[in-house]
């Protein structure tokens, strides 16, 4: 069964083993704060840095890079079980950029856990999780050589909304959304 748990401590070896397995697999690496830890030594990994950013961009505190985006978002450990299989992030009171390039949700399973349907187990329950949060109407935006995330929204029964191509990455975005109330 598929839980969302806000990373603490007590996560901190099946984190790191999470994160080897992601350095050895390569990426893509999803979300943002994977892709930090990827690109350091296991052995200099700051563990504290991460529940850190975890707190702080729960209370609006983030990134310069991220405030025309989104003004606070939660991060989650995806178990299923006691396995530690993932991580997600939920991003609140998007702001216009953000509902045009990167929507709500942010889920990514490590790699030996890919192709066994965890991902659309995992962002239904994000999608639960938004919808305990008020929101009427949840954004998914993916890049356009991405492969897994169509099949996970068509899934879930989401609409193609639009598509831009992005000023920082020069690639196409496509956004969906779906009425969750």
């Amino acid at each position: 069964m598929i839980k969302l748990i806000k990373p603490s401590l007590e996560h901190k070896e099946k984190y790191k083993e999470m994160i080897n397995e992601w350095q050895q697999f390569g990426g893509p690496y999803v979300p943002c704060i994977i892709e930090y830890d990827c690109g350091n030594p296991i052995e200099k990994l700051d563990y504290n840095a991460v529940l850190k950013v975890v707190e702080d961009y729960s209370k609006g505190k983030i990134f310069d890079y991220d405030v025309d985006y989104f003004e606070s978002s939660d991060f989650y450990f995806i178990f299923d079980d006691e396995n530690l299989i993932g991580m997600g992030e939920i991003r609140h009171n998007l702001k216009p950029l953000g509902t045009q390039t990167i929507g709500h949700i942010a889920c990514g399973i490590r790699p030996s856990k890919r192709k066994q349907g965890y991902a659309l187990k995992s962002v239904a329950s994000m999608i639960d999780k938004i919808k305990e949060d008020g929101i009427d109407e949840v954004i998914v935006c993916h890049y356009s050589e991405n492969n897994i995330t169509p099949k996970i929204i068509e899934k879930l029964d989401f609409k193609y909304r639009n598509s831009v191509v992005s000023e920082v990455s020069k690639k196409e975005i496509k956004c969906y959304t779906k009425k969750i109330r």
